[in-house]
């Protein structure tokens, strides 16, 4: 695979993933049985570049970050906690706001998630 094939078929991972993401409901909505669809976990390896950062406008409770090389910088939007994983640590997001990574030096990140089964 070319490195042009390459980085057009991250972007369109990434793009699925946030996609994916944007369509999730709320929490309240799941508990009060809005949401009766079956769910499966969908997984995506990133590579970020030093200084790169990569945005995930919507996220939920599912959403696990698991930086299983270099280390990564992770922010929600308006939440003053922040959290710095090195190799082989994980982060398991615990609010809806967008969430940033933000590569400190190159890293490979595991992205996961639940999502509901998509029919054809």
């Amino acid at each position: 695979m070319s490195p042009m094939s390459k980085d057009m078929h991250v972007e369109d991972s990434l793009r699925f993933a946030q996609e994916r993401l944007s369509h999730h409901l709320s929490p309240l909505a799941r508990t009060v049985g809005l949401h009766n669809r079956p769910r499966i976990t969908r997984r995506f390896a990133i590579e970020i570049p030093q200084g790169q950062a990569r945005v995930f406008e919507r996220v939920d409770a599912s959403v696990q970050v698991h930086c299983t090389t270099g280390s990564l910088w992770i922010t929600h939007d308006g939440d003053c906690k922040d959290v710095v994983l090195g190799a082989r640590e994980t982060y398991c997001a615990d609010r809806e706001q967008a969430m940033n990574l933000f590569a400190l030096e190159p890293c490979v990140v595991e992205l996961s998630f639940e999502d509901d089964v998509l029919h054809s």
